[in-house]
């Protein structure tokens, strides 16, 4: 799969290694649907700075446009794997 990014991705340093490891290593969660009508997925997972990340991207079929990337602790609230009340 390939990868896109915005230029959001960038605000919080997280680099794009680290972003397409969560990516590639975890089996996302359906969180909605794009303008364009196409999945917006969610994954979680560390960093290499074991910062819990949290990454959404759509789903162009043949590549990943990813459009968030923001470590859960500056969300605030309970750090979970589930994906829970995250989006």
């Amino acid at each position: 799969m390939d990868y896109e990014f915005a230029n959001s991705t960038k605000k919080h340093g997280v680099s794009k290694e680290d972003i397409i490891k969560i990516i590639d290593s975890k089996t996302g969660a359906k969180v909605g649907v794009s303008r364009e009508k196409l999945d917006k997925i969610a994954w979680i997972g560390n960093d290499s700075f074991d910062q819990m990340i949290e990454i959404i991207a759509i789903n162009f079929i043949t590549y990943y446009y990813v459009i968030h990337v923001m470590p859960v602790s500056k969300r605030g609230g309970e750090k979970n794997y589930y994906l829970e009340g995250l989006w």
